[in-house]
């Protein structure tokens, strides 16, 4: 479906070109863009109060092309994709009814986008910062797959937050996933998401579901296997572009490792 020239598209494409392509937005941002996206799929003929048109107007907007996908229907799986844009999670959760994702609490708390999210999205907030949160979280993923006999999923980024994988210390990957996976037996899926584009495709391509073993460094198989999702494309992946936080955000000296200093260091005095 071709883009529709209307004066809503062009606001919406003007609120991604004020990012600089990198399509990463704060809280006002994020419910600006959200809104003239919803403008647009409208102005496509579609009513994105349902999902289903959501998906199709979305998917549309961004080229989106879905490449290796699992059988969603027939098995769990926990889905770990690399970060790149706040569109990631908007375009993954759209893939199967049942997707629950993490989600930074700026979204799941913002009161104007909220309507909006519960309506097509099964999302979990997630205060970064607190250690507290995360040992919540993991209790509650358990639960999730453990109470209930659907093939239902769950999302989790494994980069914590908007990065480019390629420059990504070790440190950086998440254990959510692996820790998820070692007490509920779902296996993992590795995702390469390319970054959204209005002008190009937008390629997501799977790995194929691994049962992840204690004795292995999930942190450097999932960035090894993240290379290899990006590699096989042709023609190449697109690089992603990021704001200055983005592309400084994953290296010593970011808040992350701060807070992690200080955790060891707290745990060196006891």
């Amino acid at each position: 479906m071709p883009h529709p020239d209307t004066e809503n598209f062009n606001i919406f494409a003007a609120a991604i070109a004020a990012t600089g392509g990198a399509c990463a937005f704060d809280g006002e941002g994020s419910v600006k863009c959200v809104r003239a996206m919803l403008d647009v799929i409208r102005d496509m003929g579609l009513d994105p109060n349902q999902t289903t048109d959501l998906k199709k107007g979305l998917y549309s907007l961004f080229n989106i092309v879905i490449v290796n996908a699992p059988d969603f229907d027939s098995s769990r799986y926990i889905l770990s994709p690399n970060h790149v844009s706040d569109f990631d999670a908007l375009i993954l959760g759209l893939l199967h009814p049942k997707i629950r994702i993490v989600s930074k609490a700026e979204w799941t708390e913002n009161a104007k986008l909220k309507p909006f999210l519960d309506l097509h999205y099964d999302l979990y907030g997630l205060d970064r910062t607190s250690l507290m949160s995360l040992r919540r979280l993991l209790k509650d993923s358990v639960s999730y797959f453990n109470d209930s006999d659907e093939n239902r999923h769950f999302l989790v980024f494994s980069q914590g937050t908007i990065s480019d994988f390629n420059n990504n210390s070790p440190e950086r990957v998440s254990p959510i996933a692996p820790k998820l996976s070692d007490k509920t037996g779902v296996p993992i899926v590795c995702v390469f998401v390319e970054q959204v584009s209005l002008d190009h495709p937008t390629r997501i391509v799977f790995d194929s579901a691994m049962a992840y073993a204690s004795k292995d460094d999930f942190r450097a198989v999932w960035l090894e296997r993240e290379a290899t999702l990006q590699n096989s494309l042709s023609p190449p992946a697109r690089r992603p572009l990021l704001t200055f936080k983005h592309t400084h955000n994953n290296k010593p000296g970011d808040p992350f490792f701060e807070a992690k200093q200080k955790r060891a260091g707290r745990r060196k005095k006891k």
